[in-house]
């Protein structure tokens, strides 16, 4: 029986108690991973022994939804590079091991749920950026049998942290073929070019990785020449929770920000009693919760475990949008307070700024919903026909 069958189901309330229990070990250190650049992979660890990757792969990927969604939550006000690491981890590399993987990549996967193994997502390179079709690395099958694998890949966050990558290559002469590979970081082969220094997301580090190794056809990750399909659907997870983490994050902000307004006295009356400032308030709220509510539709559309491209797009898009706003908006409430380092607001707002940028541009996800929108729609073209048809011309 697959150790991913053994658990019993938790409410989403419990799990998210089990993820800040897990956590609560860690949370004095979250300013030292900022200086330091990275994560101690003791909190993957920690999560895996509590059982939160497991609990949470048990019900599959769109049925563990509700319960990624709470750990992304728990972790993104308190810091986001550990969230964005941890939802790496879990929602990109393992769920690439569950969903896609063979017999060959069970024992990573369990070491990943247990989190022994650590995983990182080796996509971006230097010369492509969101233009995937552009790469360079390249996997070439051998005379001997299978695969050497040649290229540099950039912008992969937990590099520093992580035991095994995966990587996509190019396996054939068209564009679009390229291949998922399971990649152990500390094999001959594998090296850190050199680790990025952040504008936020600190203490998940960022890093340039060349690869000229050799592979064997087990670390092929699914079908041969499938790498971009499965590439595609593992974005959409990742970005549904940038989602997830942004609107969790303006939500705190606008709590704290609230709260000051509430009890900080100004020209003879609380913050709150200033018109102007409790309507921009008001509308960066709104603006969060219409994010939220993308966000819950794009999860409630799911067929089987395929999210709705366009509507993880547009979540995204508006989430990454109305988070930073929300978030700018609670520094410019707290004045002078809200710039310092005493409070978190500057590190969200710094963190934040990633979304608009990591796992697909705001350019990339208006491009997403421009060609969902781009397909014929016979009712409205029967409707302006008509307009057309009897409308005075000028």
């Amino acid at each position: 029986m697959s150790t991913l069958q053994q658990e019993p189901a938790l409410t989403t309330s419990a799990y998210r108690l089990q993820v800040r229990a897990a956590f609560e070990p860690f949370r004095d250190q979250v300013g030292e991973w900022e200086r330091a650049g990275h994560l101690p992979r003791e909190l993957f660890t920690a999560l895996g022994a509590a059982g939160i990757f497991r609990q949470r792969w048990a019900a599959g990927p769109a049925g563990g939804l509700a319960l990624a969604m709470e750990m992304v939550e728990e972790l993104s006000p308190v810091n986001g590079g550990a969230a964005l690491a941890v939802s790496i981890h879990s929602e990109v590399f393992t769920h690439a091991l569950h969903r896609f993987g063979g017999p060959a990549h069970v024992g990573t996967r369990d070491d990943a749920l247990a989190g022994q193994a650590v995983g990182c997502v080796a996509i971006t390179e230097p010369s492509g950026g969101s233009d995937l079709y552009s790469m360079q690395t390249a996997a070439v099958r051998t005379t001997a049998g299978g695969w050497q694998l040649t290229g540099t890949k950039r912008f992969t966050t937990n590099a520093g942290c992580a035991t095994h990558a995966l990587v996509l290559a190019r396996t054939g002469s068209l564009e679009s073929v390229a291949s998922l590979f399971l990649v152990p970081l500390d094999q001959p082969g594998v090296r850190i070019a050199r680790f990025l220094g952040t504008l936020g997301v600190r203490s998940a580090d960022t890093a340039a990785i060349e690869f000229d190794l050799r592979l064997t056809d087990d670390a092929v990750v699914g079908r041969v020449d499938a790498g971009l399909l499965y590439a595609l659907k593992l974005l959409d997870y990742e970005r549904i929770f940038v989602a997830t983490g942004l609107v969790a994050s303006a939500r705190a902000a606008l709590a704290l920000a609230t709260v000051h307004m509430r009890t900080r006295t100004q020209f003879g009356k609380r913050l709150f009693d200033h018109q102007a400032l409790a309507h921009r308030v008001a509308e960066r709220w709104a603006e969060t919760e219409a994010a939220a509510a993308l966000i819950d539709a794009a999860c409630r559309a799911a067929r089987g475990d395929h999210l709705p491209h366009h509507l993880v797009a547009a979540a995204k898009l508006v989430a990454a949008r109305a988070g930073i706003a929300a978030i700018d908006e609670a520094i410019q409430i707290f004045g002078g307070r809200g710039f310092t380092e005493d409070y978190p607001l500057e590190r969200m707002y710094r963190d934040a700024r990633l979304a608009r940028i990591g796992g697909g541009t705001d350019e990339m996800m208006c491009q997403v919903i421009g060609m969902h929108l781009d397909v014929p729609d016979p009712v409205a073209t029967a409707t302006l026909e008509r307009i057309r048809a009897t409308a005075e011309e000028p």
